[in-house]
Formats: structure tokens, C-alpha cells, sequence
């Protein structure tokens, strides 16, 4: 049996190693010139914003699982569902919303022709991000595989984002691997993958909560995803700029 306060623990734990991920990533890949690894932090950045939701969350699901401490009351439990599927649902439009909008930035790269070497140093940064990647998956497992009475939807999805995690930065290190042994195209490629998984996760956390949620935000679903999808391109057309 593992507490709440280490479930809790287990979430805060991986917000705080993304916000480390980002400041490194994002400094490297901007300073030596990869794609990959600023898609990367970016995807950190998402990853920040979704633990934080789910760390907050968490403590929610805790306070109402106090109050009815024997789990006898539907309308608590009731709450409590409703907490985790707006936490999913809001996670879910960001994930795909940044995902988008990095896929449509370096496609748009890619097609015009604008891609560069990078140095060889984002190669060890990616190496090194692999390994916390992979420290936080084995972690966030081990939790997993414990009884939880409170939280375990997000803590399901807190898994299931460093799984993923696990995924996109195994992508970006073969990507700029190749990219720096000649392949120039695959830091940008590595990024569009990377940019593909973040719309992956958000799609899978958007559908799963949507089953929760009442008629009116059903009705309200396709406006709002046209709304996703503009502004992503408004994004990746003001990167385009910055970076072109």
C-alpha cells in the first residue's frame, strides 16, 4: 500500500526534474542550434504545466476522500471523477495545441530547405536527458504498481507521461546522432516526432475525459478544436519568423 503523500510526492517529483529538463534543454538547443532539443524542452514545458495540474489535482482528491473517509458517498465520488477529468481535459488541449503548433514549425522548416547542423554537445545534453527520463519512468512504475485509494487516474496518466517522455527523448538523441553524422534533416525530423507525440497525449487525455463531461462541453468540442488547431498555426508561424 503506498500513501497518498507519496503518490503526491511521486508527481511532485516529476514536475520539479521537468523544470530542471527544460531550463537545460532549452538553453542548449538554443544556444547550439537543435530543433530537437527545443522541441524537447518545450515538450518539458507542457509536462510542467500537466504535473502541475495533477499535483494540484491530487491534493483535491485527497480533501474530499478525508471527508468521506469510509467512500460511502456517490456525490464525493462523483466529485472526485469530475476533478480528474477537467485536470485531463486541460492538459489534453494544451498537449495538443503546443504539439501541433512544433509539428507545423519544423515541417514548415523542413520544406523550406532551412535546416542546420547541430553541435555535437546537444548530443551529451540528450544522452544525459535520456537517463532522468528513464530514472522518473522506473520511479513513477514502482508507484503504479501499488494500491492507491485517491488519485489514480492522474496518477495513471503521470506514468503514462514519462513513459512517453521515455519515448521522445530516445527519438531526439537518434535524431541528432544522425543529424550530426551527416543526416542534417533528422534534428527537424526528430522534432516533428517529438511534436507527434505531444498531439498523441493530448488527443488520448481529451477523449478519455470527454466521457465525463456534461452536454453542453460535448456540443462546444469541435469549436474548440478548431480554436486548437488556429492558433497552433498562429504559433508556428510567429516561431518561423523568429527563428527565419
Amino acid at each position: 500500500m503506498i500513501s497518498s503523500k507519496e503518490k503526491n510526492n511521486s508527481i511532485f517529483i516529476s514536475l520539479v526534474c521537468n523544470i530542471l529538463l527544460v531550463i537545460g534543454k532549452g538553453v542548449t538547443g538554443i544556444l547550439a542550434n537543435s530543433n530537437a532539443l527545443v522541441a524537447d524542452a518545450i515538450h518539458s514545458t507542457t509536462d510542467v504545466f500537466a504535473f502541475f495540474i495533477s499535483y494540484r489535482t491530487c491534493e483535491s482528491c485527497q480533501m474530499y476522500s478525508r471527508i468521506d473517509s469510509k467512500r460511502r458517498s456517490k456525490k464525493i465520488s462523483q466529485k472526485v471523477t469530475e476533478i480528474e477529468a477537467k485536470a485531463m481535459y486541460h492538459s489534453g488541449i494544451f498537449l495538443l495545441t503546443v504539439g501541433l503548433a512544433i509539428c507545423f514549425h519544423n515541417f514548415m522548416i523542413l520544406v523550406l530547405d532551412r535546416t542546420e547542423r547541430p553541435d555535437s554537445i546537444n548530443v551529451v545534453v540528450a544522452f544525459v536527458v535520456l537517463v532522468v527520463y528513464s530514472v522518473l519512468y522506473k520511479y513513477s512504475h514502482s508507484n503504479q504498481n501499488k494500491t492507491a485509494k485517491e488519485c489514480v487516474i492522474t496518477n495513471k496518466n503521470t506514468h503514462w507521461q514519462n513513459k512517453m517522455n521515455l519515448v521522445s527523448g530516445t527519438v531526439v538523441l537518434i535524431g541528432l546522432i544522425a543529424s550530426i553524422s551527416g543526416f542534417i534533416f533528422m534534428d527537424e525530423l526528430a522534432a516533428t516526432v517529438v511534436g507527434s507525440i505531444l498531439v498523441a497525449m493530448g488527443i488520448k487525455l481529451i477523449i478519455e475525459s470527454r466521457q465525463s463531461f456534461s452536454r453542453v462541453a460535448k456540443r462546444n468540442f469541435k469549436p474548440v478544436v478548431l480554436g486548437i488547431i488556429m492558433i497552433s498555426v498562429v504559433l508556428a508561424a510567429v516561431s518561423l519568423l523568429v527563428q527565419l
